[in-house]
């Protein structure tokens, strides 16, 4: 096995997971559409530069991600914006990225076993062309994905310089869509029971953890 076969697939998948990788502050969140249904991204306790290094589950890349900032003395409504053309316009490319996700984890095995051989190199090949269709759509769709041009080009140079990070194309989309207005009061009104008790138990902690900082830290 040769330093390329090993570790060309670990790079990889490496890549995928740097980009899924989320760095928050004591007050953001992660709001994740998961179906119908909301949900709150993976927390972590892993901290780094004072920031909390977050990665979402790395096997569902296409479900759309949002950061969301919180404030107990936030007075803005919630967003009433539609959200729905940007779901159904990032449908077809959440389909691409699971495929994508499938092939990156075939390499693995395939680069191990075969080598860096004529079959790798298709696989490579059909990845590339499933990154080029989901530039085109990205493309044909940014009016309903809010993206203007220069952000457009900024992102088909990202994801073809670094292919790996095409897997994450509809969460980087979704975050940079966002959700305006006041995210408790979007909880509110969009998440179920359990998902609203999670998200309160998740802000009193970093409540705690912000104030056992501040004692710390005090003269």
């Amino acid at each position: 096995m040769t330093p390329t076969e090993l570790w060309l697939p670990l790079g990889a998948i490496a890549f995928h997971l740097y980009d899924a990788t989320q760095a928050l502050w004591h007050n953001e969140v992660l709001f994740e559409r998961a179906g119908a249904r909301w949900r709150i991204a993976a927390d972590s306790p892993v901290r780094r530069w004072g920031r909390r290094m977050v990665l979402p589950n790395p096997f569902t890349p296409h479900r759309p991600l949002f950061r969301m900032a919180w404030s107990t003395s936030d007075a803005r409504p919630a967003g009433d914006a539609d959200l729905e053309p940007l779901f159904r316009a990032l449908r077809p490319l959440g389909v691409i990225c699971q495929l994508q996700l499938v092939m990156l984890l075939a390499l693995w095995p395939l680069c191990w076993i075969l080598g860096a051989g004529l079959t790798v190199l298709a696989l490579f090949a059909a990845y590339y062309l499933l990154v080029i269709v989901a530039l085109v759509l990205v493309f044909r769709r940014r009016r309903a994905l809010a993206l203007g041009t220069r952000a457009f080009w900024a992102l088909a140079f990202d994801v073809l310089a670094c292919a790996p990070f095409a897997i994450n194309i509809v969460r980087r989309l979704s975050l940079r869509h966002g959700i305006a207005g006041n995210p408790l009061e979007f909880a509110s009104r969009h998440f179920d029971a359990p998902t609203r008790a999670a998200l309160d138990g998740l802000i009193r902690s970093r409540l705690a953890e912000s104030r056992a900082a501040e004692e710390t830290a005090s003269p």
